[in-house]
């Protein structure tokens, strides 16, 4: 029976995979580990996958996972476990900074804990060259993650761990597979988890780019309010409230670029005497829904987002139709309210009265929208 299943996730590491999966191989064998490689390679434009693929003819512990239209280290990991065969799992990053040669040592750590990380911030451990503005982002991300979460390690930002396998099974379905830190989810979905730490010191990149973005630093702050506060208040709700409070902005310069460029002023479309729009009021809302939909698209809702010309249109009538009812949810609240408040509260102010009735309207738009929204605009994605 297979003891040990290490994943290495890899994008653009030709270079780097046939010096370190051998290297890997002959520390675990002469720790007698009866171990497995599994490469999780995203379909990496220099060929890894057909790199690893070569190693894997020579050597049937080692296996390859080629993913087709995924990308993510996170999701590559999750991937990677969920065909392991070992008692426990490990992760190493494929550009060679992590230290190999201690992973026998966190195998044996793992008989007394759950999980086992190589860490810079234990004893031995170190960030050797690394850059002063990389130490910099790296101990601010863990101060981040130590004041959002319970974290007991000292370095959670590490890529380089071994887990049980039991402890993989209990929170998998509770994993968002974004971004790169994998370890901050298991670390901050399992209460009361018994950790070690074994230090090592990071080194140099030798071969390759680093994989380091702004795209990165996004997902990882996103990842903390998933894990503290997500259960509470989904991370998708607040990115929609957060696209509707840019259209209130949108929506209000294009009523005055509608007035005062286009000089459509006091231009309307009455139906009969309470219902007078004027055009530039409908412009603003028509290029408020406008750049709601394609905000939302693109990051709200980008794990489904829907693709190609012809399902976009459709995608934006059917969130232009629902944006519409919100509307009129809105208006009917406010409406309601705004009488219920001077029928029985007569002497409160009646400014305020507005406010209220108006922001219970905005309140019950915008949940019924997102409900709408997400489960038909952007159901599947298409």
């Amino acid at each position: 029976m297979i003891e040990f299943s290490l994943i290495i996730p890899t994008f653009n590491e030709s270079k780097n995979i046939p010096i370190l999966v051998p290297s890997i191989a002959e520390i675990l064998e002469k720790a007698k580990i009866t171990f497995e490689i599994i490469v999780v390679d995203d379909n990496s434009p220099d060929g890894t996958w057909k790199i690893a693929e070569e190693l894997s003819e020579k050597d049937d512990r080692i296996r390859v996972i080629r993913r087709i239209g995924k990308r993510g280290l996170s999701s590559a990991v999750l991937d990677g476990m969920g065909v392991a065969r070992g008692n426990a799992f490990g992760v190493i990053d494929a550009d060679m900074q992590h230290d190999e040669s201690i992973l026998p040592k966190m195998i044996n750590e793992l008989a007394d804990c759950d999980l086992v990380v190589g860490s810079r911030m234990a004893e031995e451990g170190g960030y050797g060259e690394f850059s002063f503005f990389r130490k910099l982002m790296s101990k601010t991300a863990t101060l981040l993650a130590k004041i959002f979460l319970p974290i007991p390690v000292a370095d959670p930002m590490s890529g380089f761990f071994v887990i049980k396998r039991s402890l993989f099974r209990e929170v998998a379905s509770e994993i968002n597979p974004r971004g790169f830190k994998i370890l901050l989810e298991f670390l901050g979905r399992k209460k009361g988890i018994r950790p070690k730490e074994v230090g090592y010191v990071f080194r140099n990149r030798v071969h390759g780019e680093t994989k380091m973005s702004g795209s990165i630093i996004h997902n990882y702050i996103l990842a903390l309010y998933d894990i503290r506060f997500g259960k509470y208040v989904s991370l998708t709700f607040i990115k929609y409230g957060i696209t509707g409070v840019i259209g209130i902005f949108v929506n209000l310069f294009g009523q005055y670029f509608a007035n005062e460029i286009l000089n459509f002023k006091n231009q309307g479309m009455a139906y009969r005497e309470y219902f007078k729009p004027s055009l530039s009021v409908i412009f603003g809302f028509e290029l408020s829904v406008f750049s709601n939909y394609i905000l939302n698209n693109t990051w709200t809702f980008s794990e489904v987002k829907i693709q190609g010309f012809g399902k976009n249109v459709a995608g934006f009538i059917r969130f232009n139709v629902i944006s519409i009812l919100g509307l009129i949810i809105q208006l009917s609240v406010w409406r309601f309210s705004f009488e219920i408040f001077q029928v029985n509260f007569p002497d409160f102010y009646p400014d305020y009265a507005t406010y209220l009735s108006n922001l219970m309207g905005i309140l019950l738009a915008t949940a019924g929208n997102y409900f709408l929204n997400r489960n038909f605009t952007w159901s599947k994605g298409d």
